[in-house]
């Protein structure tokens, strides 16, 4: 496993943030649609702050700001065992899925 960086990550949780966005508007059923709300709402909280740190400092490695790592990672999880079916288009459910994966990789480390 290898660590990553502070603009890695802000990159990784921008590519997500828009697969959730897609994820959420082909989610037929309200609870889908309020399982990935949560997840955006956790990761816009995230991406926002890591907004905030000086361009200078982005080669540091990243570590989870606004939540604590083990919520973060337990709220990935139950996120992706939710997950299935939501999405309609194989696409969307393959770039979740692989974007979800590196995610976890990381916060595992």
């Amino acid at each position: 496993m290898t660590s990553i960086t502070i603009s890695q990550a802000s990159e990784l949780i921008w590519d997500l943030l828009q697969t959730l966005e897609d994820t959420y508007w082909e989610a037929n059923t309200c609870d889908g649609k309020d399982q990935v709300f949560n997840l955006i709402r956790l990761l816009t909280n995230e991406y926002m702050e890591l907004l905030k740190i000086s361009v200078q400092d982005h080669h540091y490695e990243y570590e989870v700001i606004t939540v604590s790592p083990h919520e973060l990672l337990h709220t990935l999880e139950d996120f992706q065992l939710a997950c299935h079916g939501l999405t309609r288009r194989q696409r969307t459910a393959e770039q979740l899925s692989s974007l979800l994966k590196r995610f976890n990789h990381h916060l595992h480390l």
